[in-house]
């Protein structure tokens, strides 16, 4: 979504005021030194700013510009090969900065990398299409009863249906009872329901500022509204990212604002804080592992983390593999692996993160799509049986710069892929 890609691109979006300034400043130095050939200086304050902001892959390709010109050719290399893995566009070849490296064979290795995270990898096919342009669709989630997907849209408001055959009839009212821009999904098939989460953004129809996060329960086989249960008022305001259910039929929600996620209180009726932490920067899909031990969520900046549910422990993912885990958006757990859809890197690429026994660390990836002609920003998927469907074309940057909607000739069919697993 747009929120998320401001977050990630812009280094000068961060999140404590005094963290910011600290970061424009080590910043514009560094732009000042560089541009005066000053390059100790360079590598000086570059080094400071990653130090702020280690994931920025704008700063740690310039760490890698300036440690190639101070004499630091491993620190080059290792900062360089970090930048290219977010983001395969870099310049590498061509360049001055670079001479001190570029006969080295690390350096040779490195743009034999880059070239390969460039080429498109292509394992999906169309599932299905639907033809109104100004959905502006994110979440999905399937009904393997009724043989039924539900697709929520952030523009109009509402939640479409598609059958087996391929039509496509709304599921609920556009707004009904204040319902904002629709995220997350998912269907509790045994208990007939529907929950989706909502927040107002700026690109949904009739905008409106005051409108909050909710979440809305809906009784499957009719549409009916049955609850709205809105997020409770803090002192910063929320964007509903996801939503999961456990096998109990519980519902947990991501709050990307304020890394906080949220729980429906079964007595109460009320959305709870479940867990936080000052670890996180911008969390976003959810999914449990296949015992329920583990809550598994993708930080947009920083990775992959697990939470042990029962004593609430958080363990960053590991890896140390020749992969980035930046950019990570809708997140889904099948078979002891992660389906990760990265739509804040370049290219983007839909992932299968192989884990270690102990599910703290990826030992494997498979390359499910990169690069593929169908993505315009890519979002959340879902499992169904074998097969993984996913949207490809959410369309964020479908809207002018007062996030009125484009025509339809300069929008594009909303296209689901879908890809087998095993």
């Amino acid at each position: 979504m747009k929120f998320r890609f401001v977050v990630c691109f812009s280094l000068f979006t961060f999140y404590a005021s005094g963290q910011e300034k600290n970061l424009t400043y080590y910043y514009n130095q560094a732009s000042e030194a560089y541009r005066a050939k000053a390059y100790p200086k360079f590598y000086e304050m570059i080094k400071e700013a990653n130090l702020l902001h280690p994931y920025h892959q704008g700063i740690l390709y310039q760490l890698g510009m300036a440690a190639a010109l101070t004499g630091h050719k491993v620190e080059a290399i290792e900062t360089l090969k970090k930048a290219i893995l977010i983001d395969a566009s870099f310049k590498l070849e061509g360049l001055a900065d670079f001479n001190s490296i570029k006969d080295t064979p690390e350096f040779r290795s490195l743009l034999e990398l880059q070239r390969e995270w460039q080429r498109p990898i292509i394992h999906s096919d169309t599932a299905f299409v639907l033809h109104d342009r100004s959905l502006h669709t994110e979440g999905i989630d399937y009904d393997a009863a009724s043989k039924t997907f539900y697709v929520g849209s952030i523009h109009k408001r509402k939640i479409v249906k598609v059958t087996a055959l391929g039509v496509a009839t709304d599921f609920c009212p556009e707004g009904i009872d204040g319902m904002t821009s629709i995220f997350g999904i998912k269907v509790d098939a045994k208990k007939n329901l529907l929950w989706a989460c909502s927040s107002p953004m700026q690109e949904m129809k009739d905008y409106d500022s005051t409108a909050r996060s909710a979440v809305f329960k809906f009784e499957l086989s009719s549409g009916k509204l049955l609850e709205k249960i809105q997020r409770p008022k803090m002192e910063k305001d929320g964007v509903f990212g996801d939503l999961v259910l456990n096998k109990k039929g519980d519902v947990f929600v991501s709050d990307s604002q304020t890394n906080t996620i949220f729980i429906i209180n079964e007595k109460t009726r009320h959305l709870e804080p479940f867990f936080t932490s000052p670890d996180f920067w911008n969390i976003q899909g959810l999914s449990f592992s296949d015992n329920e031990k583990f809550l598994f969520l993708s930080d947009y900046v920083k990775g992959i983390y697990r939470l042990e549910l029962k004593t609430k422990t958080l363990t960053e993912v590991t890896c140390n593999l020749d992969v980035s885990l930046k950019g990570i958006d809708g997140l889904v757990y099948d078979d002891h692996a992660l389906i990760a859809i990265q739509n804040g890197t370049n290219p983007r690429r839909v992932m299968r993160y192989i884990l270690n026994a102990d599910q703290d660390q990826i030992i494997k990836f498979d390359i499910i799509d990169r690069k593929h002609p169908a993505f315009n920003e890519p979002t959340l998927g879902v499992v169904a049986g074998k097969t993984f469907y996913y949207i490809a074309n959410s369309q964020w940057g479908g809207y002018d710069n007062e996030h009125h909607i484009k025509p339809d000739n300069l929008l594009q069919d909303i296209v689901i892929l879908q890809t087998k697993l095993h």
